[in-house]
């Protein structure tokens, strides 16, 4: 018996409009009425999913910041806190380099530093909660911060990605979107976040379902019995997933919650 659902956001529960399924939280309803948990997985900044989900903000579990801070039906578990030397580092490697920009992200608030107007336009995107300052570093000093976001003005995979890599044996460096890369403290990831509500409510991974469409959603495809891919999921995803889900604008989430649970609304 299914007891957790969780799922990203980008290119998963929201279509390429950038749109909640008006489907979506009267299955969510059933779901809750069913005993089911249900878990937002996302790189978003907690406060733009609580307001993204404000109608059922009580009810259910936000994995934010990529898995750096876990907030559980109101009540914050953990915010995985950086090192203030491994910030430092990481934003000397952003500044140095043209066309990447950084954004501190903190239990508070994000940071960022630059007014590039398609920056600022993909910062509102994903941040209802941000401050622009001359430094951000100096936000360090007044905010736990647990993840640095680095912004590549063209091509992440490309660019920002393999520029942040040797980073990556003391911290994680994760591909989260077409433009985003996230830096976290090692082993953070959305898949040790679900091993947390696993273990907290005795959920076995069997017992969970997940989906997702981009590699930030790798680890919790892994440690979820049924994991959907999107059809729109990038290659590597799909090759991990035991379900491939109708794309995000197919309403491919709510078509497989309603298969799978039995649900019509």
């Amino acid at each position: 018996m299914l007891k957790l659902v969780a799922a990203d956001m980008d290119g998963t529960l929201l279509n390429s409009r950038r749109e909640l399924s008006p489907r979506l939280f009267p299955v969510l309803q059933k779901l809750f009425d069913k005993g089911v948990r249900f878990a937002v997985a996302s790189g978003r900044q907690y406060y733009n999913l609580l307001h993204l989900f404000e109608p059922v903000r009580d009810k259910i579990s936000f994995i934010s910041e990529n898995g750096a801070m876990v907030v559980d039906r109101g009540r914050t578990l953990w915010v995985s806190e950086l090192p203030s030397k491994q910030v430092a580092a990481v934003l000397d490697a952003i500044h140095r380099t043209d066309g990447v920009l950084p954004v501190l992200c903190g239990e508070k608030s994000a940071y960022t530093e630059a007014d590039d107007p398609f920056f600022v336009e993909n910062v509102e995107m994903y941040y209802s909660r941000y401050q622009r300052v001359a430094n951000v570093m100096d936000a360090e000093r007044q905010d736990r911060i647990c993840k640095i976001a680095a912004f590549d003005m063209k091509q992440a995979e490309t660019g920002a990605y393999p520029l942040l890599q040797p980073f990556g044996g003391a911290l994680n460096v994760c591909l989260s979107g077409s433009h985003w890369v996230d830096v976290m403290n090692p082993n953070v990831n959305k898949g040790e976040a679900i091993r947390v509500f696993q273990k907290e409510y005795g959920i076995a991974p069997d017992e969970c379902m997940a989906f997702g469409d981009y590699l930030n959603d790798y680890e919790m495809l892994q440690v979820c019995g049924e994991s959907y891919a999107m059809a729109n999921a990038h290659p590597k995803l799909k090759g991990v997933s035991r379900h491939i889900a109708k794309s995000n604008d197919e309403d491919g989430v709510v078509e497989a919650l309603c298969e799978a649970f039995d649900i019509r609304v």
